[in-house]
């Protein structure tokens, strides 16, 4: 959420930070794998520098990796091409950590960050300063199947709660403009926040763009996207059109790189080199993944619990050892303190539009889904807006889910059954929309949903692209 007022970096004191340190006590202790870690810029303490493939980010408390066969360089700072494409995401811990990426050209290595609590201070300054941390990143070079690019990440840890920061990347001479982004609530925490919904991007950048300002204006704090970002996941042409996107109001990096994005792989991203290279998420590698750990992964956000999949995979292997890691996830939450769970991917197991529900999909994870309890499951591919009646097991003999108990708005009763929600309406070309036995809702029409959490109420908000409200429930548990 962001804040008011200036949050203070924690124990920064009047005293500039050295160099990479962690910003609340610079104890950073890296590690790295692949080639040598000489050589090259400045070193920061406990961060390698030179060429790594895997290193923990300096007062970070997890590690960084790059895809197979992909060598970072941390610590050489020259060139001078200014940044673009800054978007942020979390990596690590939302409540002390976020994660921003950027592009330059191919010459520019220097991957730092500027951050702090003042914006002047931090607008003005060149290097660390009073009030001011820098924070060295790592930057590597890809060519995909249909271009490439030169991508750089740096990752701020230690920071204070719902506090808003400043921040700029790039180098001396040539720095980004200022942005702010700020961290979420304490783990666990009661804090109301909010966050939107969205996905199927692909051809139409500028209805994305349109919608990433709705998002803004509605003071979402982070966003999940539901997969399918571009039309050709190994195209670099489409990932650099989706990042340079305008909305009525201009560019919406200000946004992208302010509202921190948690990505799920769609079909037509294809856990793309690509993809994979261009944002930073959690990276808790589990048997049978791939990815470098970003196929799926869950992080915590306040009291909700998010568990992110990859559903797009021929192989039934990987959808076992996906199941076996969302049980196990599940099963680690602690419901009195984290009552909210929020599942996300691609395909939807509940869907009366043009792809339809995919019932393999359905029998490997609604049974878990069920089992734990899981509120919503946010789902794309489907090109409309769709939301299902609250559903708990199946009907007996069948592979259709039961329809739950439900209140006058669709909603759950005292967790009666799981909502399958699909946000598919981002960009991509419209499918038309039907009525099911499951289906509550469902419309044709470019959207995105706004979920806002207080304590145990939640309540949804789907809008169209003309502000209208299409869909909404209120539920408290």
């Amino acid at each position: 959420m962001l804040l008011g007022g200036a949050g203070l970096l924690l124990a920064m004191g009047s005293a500039a930070t050295s160099c990479g340190d962690s910003v609340a006590n610079g104890t950073g202790s890296g590690t790295s794998s692949g080639s040598s870690t000489s050589g090259g810029g400045g070193s920061a303490p406990g961060l390698p520098t030179g060429e790594v493939q895997r290193y923990t980010p300096a007062g970070c408390s997890y590690e960084v990796s790059l895809p197979e066969g992909i060598v970072a360089l941390i610590g050489d700072d020259s060139g001078e091409g200014l940044p673009s494409h800054v978007h942020a995401s979390f990596a690590g811990p939302t409540d002390s950590s976020f994660a921003v990426n950027w592009r330059s050209d191919e010459a520019t290595l220097v991957s730092l960050m500027l951050l702090g609590s003042d914006e002047a201070l931090v607008a003005s300054a060149e290097g660390e300063a009073e009030g001011v941390v820098l924070t060295r990143g790592h930057t590597a070079s890809y060519d995909g199947i249909l271009g490439g690019a030169r991508i750089h990440e740096a990752h701020a840890c230690g920071l204070e709660p719902s506090t808003r920061y400043f921040y700029k990347v790039g180098g001396p001479g040539a720095w980004s403009p200022v942005y702010e982004v700020a961290t979420g609530p304490v783990a666990a925490s009661s804090e109301s926040f909010r966050f939107a919904v969205l996905g199927d991007a692909r051809q139409e950048p500028g209805l994305f763009a349109t919608l990433q300002e709705m998002i803004a204006t509605d003071g979402a704090d982070f966003q999940v996207f539901t997969g399918d970002a571009v039309q050709t996941g190994v195209n670099q042409a489409d990932w650099d059109a989706l990042f340079e996107a305008t909305g009525p109001s201009g560019s919406i990096e200000p946004i992208l790189a302010g509202v921190p994005m948690m990505m799920s792989n769609g079909n037509h991203d294809a856990l793309a080199l690509n993809y994979l290279m261009q944002f930073a998420l959690p990276q808790e590698l589990s048997p049978g993944e791939s990815g470098a750990g970003e196929e799926w992964y869950s992080f915590d956000y306040g009291n909700a619990h998010f568990v992110v999949l990859n559903d797009t995979t021929a192989s039934s292997e990987t959808i076992d050892a996906e199941s076996a890691f969302l049980a196990e996830d599940l099963a680690a939450v602690d419901r009195d303190e984290t009552p909210w769970i929020f599942a996300m991917h691609h395909r939807p197991l509940y869907s009366c539009s043009n792809h339809g529900s995919d019932v393999d999909i359905r029998q490997a994870w609604q049974p878990i889904y069920d089992s734990f309890g899981v509120d919503i499951v946010f789902n794309g591919h489907d090109h409309n807006y769709e939301r299902s009646h609250p559903i708990r097991g199946f009907q007996s003999g069948t592979s259709d889910g039961a329809i739950a108990a439900a209140g006058p708005e669709g909603q759950p009763v005292d967790g009666s059954g799981t909502v399958y929600l699909v946000a598919g309406g981002a960009g991509a070309p419209l499918y038309g929309s039907g009525s099911c036995y499951h289906t509550r809702v469902s419309e044709s029409v470019r959207n995105y949903t706004s979920v806002a959490i207080s304590g145990r109420s939640l309540s949804l908000r789907t809008y169209r692209l003309d502000g209208s409200l299409l869909d909404s429930f209120d539920y408290t548990k």
